[in-house]
This record gives C-alpha cells, structure tokens and sequence, in this order.
C-alpha cells in the first residue's frame, strides 16, 4: 500500500494532493487556506461591483441590483451546496484511487451542471417578470432590475459549472486553482465595469454585461482546467458517465446539501420579517452585524468546507484514524479561534461598526447584536465542524435536517412564540444563539452514529459505499 501511495503522489504533478498522510492539523490549515480567500474574494468581489454601479449608475441602480441578486442568489446557493455533496463522493473515490470511476463522476457532474444551468435559464427567462413582482421590486427600479437579470440569467450555465469543478477540485485537495481563476474574474469584472460605464457610458447594462463577460470566463476557464488534471481522471466530453444508479448515489448526496442552503436562505428572509418590525435603525444595525459577522462566518464555513474533503479522502482510503484525530483538531481549532476573534472583534466593537455608520441608533442596536452573538459564536463554529465531518463521511442528509429544524423553524418559532410577549431585539439576538446550540444536539449524536456504524459494520455483510 505504501508504494502504491508513494507511486500515486509522485504522478500528481497538476495540482491534485493527498491527505492520508502527513501532518493533519497542517494539512487542514493549508488546505482551507484558499478555501477562505475565495470566501472573503467573493464578498470582496460582490462589495466592489455594488460599490461601482452605486457611484456611476445610482441608488435605483443598487436597488435593481439587490432584487435581481436576490433570485440569482436562490439557484448559486443551492448548487454551491450540491457541490459540497459532490466533494464528499469525488474525494472518497480519489482516496480510494478508484481513478475509472472518477472519471465518470467528474463528467456527469459537470454535464448535470451544465444541463441544469440551461433548465433555470430558461425557466428564470420565463418568470423573471413574475419573481420581481412576488419580490416587490420598486417601480423605479422594475426596468433596471428586470434587465439586470435578464443578462445575468445566461451566466447561471459558467456559475453553476464552476461552482461543481470548485468542488471536484476541493475533493482532488486543489483549493488554489478555483482561487486564482475567481481572482481572475474579479479583476475582469471590476474592470470591464469601470470600462463598459465609466469610460464608454453603456448604462446599466453595461455593468450587466461585465458581469456576464466575467462569469463565461470563469466556467470556460475552470472547466479548461479540469481537462488539464491527471489523465486518469481529468474531464472530457466522451469520458464515460454514471450509471443510473450511480447518479442516483451522486444526487442523493448532492440534493440535501443544496438544501440545507435553501433552507439557510429561507431563514434569513423569515428573520428578517421579524426584524423589520423594530424598524429603519434595527434593520440597519443588522446589516452592520452581518457585515462584521463575516469574520467569523467565512473562517468558520471554509474550515468546514475544508474538512469535508479532508475527511472523504481519509474514509476512502480506509484511515479512520485520521478522521477521529482530525474531527478532535477541528473541534479545538474552532473552538479557540473563533473565541480569540470574536474578543478581538468585541474589543473593537465600537470603532468597527462606527466606520459603517455614524448614526446613533444604527449603532447602538449594530454594537447590541455584537455583544448578545459573539460569545456564543463558538457554537456556530462547532456546528461548521460536524457539518463537515458528516458531509465527508456521506451523509448530507442530516445537516439539511439540522438547517430546517434550527434556522428554518426554530428561529421563526421562537420569535412568533416571544416577541408579543417582550417585543425587544433581544429575542432575535437569542434565537441566533439557541438555534446553534439546537443544531448540535442533532449533529453530534449523529455524527457519532454514523462514524461508529462505520468503524463497527452491522453483521450481514452490511458495507459502505464508494460515495
């Protein structure tokens, strides 16, 4: 086995590592490392396109922005979850050195990509005028909106492609690769913005078509590279496909994951009902948080994600020890790195929030989210972990149920059942907290039921599959 190993890492010489093997608390930071960056890029990358249209194309433009964003942002989020499914079943395969059916699963990855990307163009094309309406977009901003997301509907194909080859490259322990191309398409799409509005006074859709310009050079580049990995499993167009039951393996993974980021989504709209009931400053002060919150958010989230690859890798390799050892690392890891940011953050609370407003109610309800949340958000961190760890061992389902149940039902509960009784922001500061702690009570015991039905098989010749 160990030459074999050795043979195998000798030949990855595109990108592609490894992780049975070496140091696990650094091979963990490494590999997450990139994972953050493309976190943080993208918020980044979403601040600096609003920032532009904001300046050149004006507050109704912002506006048409966010409500358009907000339908585009229903289908990305869904398939940045499947894809998490899809690093779960390509990196036990890439552990296991099951290099044929790699192959096959890399392929109809990126073709269901492909093929569902079309789907929701077309549909979004359809009912785009329907969906701003539901949405409430303002009449001044219907024109622009409905535009804004006419053209970017034909980039949902190259964001849904790159969103499963982000994840294919998370299972191969490549995070660099999806990182540099993303960077790319940053610096394209500010550019091309500054360019088609600034400089060549296109309007509105001017900025649309950056932003399209941008994603097709991102899916076409990402999806280039993927033919360019090691022969015995890179992407071509005549690679053989799953089998029906295969595919089905594959969605059943990839499905529920997606759905716990529905479900994520969903609970943010419903909260945000109960917010806006407090008004203008408590709304505001919300915002604030979120953005600061990102901090800890994005850390917390890329570890998870990380870990998710780290894990299936080990588990198709056979290394249970290696995911015991490193669920014990990433506990402690989460747990220590999210208190010494969050003291860091509550620290600086004041002069952090106030370079993001300057009024007084804002900020009094913004530094009043901080000091109820931070504290607790260790617990979210922990929640990251599990997650990871169940998703890498193949069961997405679970973490989809902890999403409904914590953040999609029990928030909602929870303040319908408080606020007319104490009408304070108090109870959505607490819900946050209580929902974490929710969450953990259904991930732990069954991350511990599914590891040791792992390590002690049912009788009968009960076995786990590949993915």
């Amino acid at each position: 086995m160990n030459m074999a190993k050795r043979s195998c890492e000798e030949q990855f010489q595109t990108g592609e590592m490894l992780m049975d093997s070496g140091s696990i608390h650094k091979t963990l930071l490494v590999y997450a490392a990139p994972v953050l960056l493309m976190q943080l890029l993208q918020q980044l990358y979403n601040i600096a396109d609003c920032a532009v249209i904001g300046r050149l194309c004006g507050g109704f433009g912002l506006a048409a922005v966010g409500v358009a964003g907000l339908v585009l942002a229903v289908h990305i989020n869904f398939f940045i979850g499947f894809s998490v499914g899809v690093t779960s079943a390509v990196s036990r395969l890439f552990g296991a050195r099951d290099f044929g059916k790699l192959r096959a699963m890399i392929a109809t990855s990126v073709l269901l990509a492909a093929g569902a990307g079309l789907l929701l163009t077309v549909i979004g094309e359809r009912l785009g005028q329907n969906y701003l309406t539901w949405l409430a977009c303002p009449a001044e901003a219907m024109d622009d909106a409905r535009l804004y997301l006419h053209i970017c509907l034909l980039g949902l194909i190259p964001q849904l492609v790159y969103n499963v080859a982000n994840g294919i490259f998370r299972a191969l322990g490549n995070t660099k690769t999806p990182l540099l191309w993303l960077a790319a398409s940053a610096v394209l799409n500010i550019a091309l913005d500054l360019l088609f509005v600034g400089a060549w006074d296109f309007g509105f859709a001017g900025a649309a078509w950056a932003t399209l310009t941008s994603q097709w050079m991102l899916g076409l580049g990402i999806l280039w590279r993927l033919t360019r990995i090691d022969e015995r499993f890179r992407f071509s167009f005549d690679a053989p496909l799953l089998s029906a039951r295969e595919l089905f393996s594959l969605l059943r993974l990839g499905v529920p994951s997606g759905m716990q980021a529905a479900f994520m989504s969903l609970s943010s709209l419903l909260i945000q009902i109960s917010i806006d009931s407090f008004g203008p400053a408590a709304m505001a002060g919300m915002v604030v948080y979120a953005k600061i919150e990102g901090f800890m958010y994005y850390p917390a989230f890329a570890y998870g994600m990380a870990l998710t690859g780290f894990i299936g890798q080990n588990l198709g390799a056979g290394r249970l020890d290696r995911v015991e050892e490193a669920m014990r690392i990433s506990r402690r890891t989460a747990i220590r790195a999210t208190l010494v940011i969050s003291g860091a953050l509550m620290l600086a609370a004041e002069p952090v929030v106030g370079f993001f407003t300057e009024d007084a109610a804002t900020l009094t309800n913004g530094l009043a989210a901080i000091y109820w949340n931070f504290p607790f958000y260790f617990l979210y961190s922990l929640n990251q972990v599990y997650i990871g760890g169940l998703k890498g061992l193949g069961e997405t389902g679970i973490p989809m149920l902890s999403a409904l149940v914590a953040y999609a039902l029990f928030r909602v509960v929870w303040c319908e059942a408080l606020l007319p009784y104490w009408h304070d922001m108090a109870v959505i500061y607490t819900a946050y907290n209580v929902s974490f702690i929710v969450s953990l009570l259904i991930l732990v015991p069954f991350y511990r039921h599914t590891f040791r039905r792992l390590t002690h098989p049912e009788p009968h010749g009960a076995t786990v599959t590949a993915y």
